[in-house]
């Protein structure tokens, strides 16, 4: 099984300095009980924000979120006392439970910033709230996938408190094998560049859901991609403010 979604079927909310594209994986499938989001992955939005913008304190309950830099630099707050820089390194997840509040801004002399903020959602409802910071020795994981976050009981970066993973690749004139595990469904992202999945092309803000399937993506130039490893079977909770969509 495999379905495509476009970049154009993607919410946008585009005021200015501050510019959001909402995608919602399950739109992908038609025949999906949960119309937007899909199991543990309740929705990604791709940010391109301006120097200057700030985006006040305001909470989040049961989201598990996040936040994948690729350019410029976010300073983020917390009422868990955290007051940290997230770059395209130091990426940061916030496991909300119960509820956290935070706020995020980029400096008059900043850098345009380029990011994913992931929200998912938890196997349960009003844990404790959690904020993790991890340091990447390098931006780009090139010709292979790169854990950058997964369920708490493995030995990963940055834990999500559900049986979801996140994975990161930048390809350069390569071709890599798409993760194929039994019994996972996988929402694959372009973020930037073309890419060819078995003959079906992949630009920037399109997705592939995709089940049982071996294939291969290349790229002729430099594509940089996300991928999300789901189960269906597990549980989760959509009692998330952003992620319960």
């Amino acid at each position: 099984m495999k379905s495509l979604l476009r970049a154009s079927a993607s919410h946008k909310i585009h005021k200015g300095d501050f510019n959001i594209d909402i995608n919602f994986p399950g739109l992908a499938l038609t025949n999906s009980a949960d119309k937007r989001g899909l199991a543990q992955l309740g929705r990604f939005d791709r940010g391109r924000l301006k120097p200057g913008v700030f985006v006040a304190m305001h909470p989040h309950v049961n989201d598990e979120i996040l936040s994948y830099i690729r350019k410029g630099d976010l300073v983020h707050e917390d009422t868990e006392g955290d007051k940290t820089t997230v770059t395209n390194t130091k990426i940061m997840m916030m496991n909300a439970g119960a509820g956290i509040y935070h706020q995020e801004s980029i400096g008059d002399n900043g850098q345009d910033v380029d990011m994913l903020q992931i929200f998912m959602r938890p196997a349960v409802s009003g844990l404790k709230p959690r904020v993790q910071f991890y340091d990447f020795e390098n931006a780009y994981s090139i010709n292979e996938w790169r854990t950058i976050a997964g369920p708490s009981h493995q030995n990963v970066p940055l834990e999500i408190n559900s049986e979801l993973s996140v994975y990161d690749a930048r390809l350069q004139n390569q071709s890599l094998a798409l993760l194929n595990q039994i019994e996972k469904t996988y929402v694959l992202y372009v973020f930037e560049g073309k890419v060819n999945v078995e003959g079906i092309a992949l630009l920037t803000g399109d997705l592939m859901v995709y089940q049982d399937e071996n294939m291969r993506i290349s790229a002729n130039g430099t594509a940089d991609m996300v991928l999300f490893e789901l189960d269906l079977k597990a549980t989760y909770t959509r009692e998330g403010m952003y992620s319960g969509v």
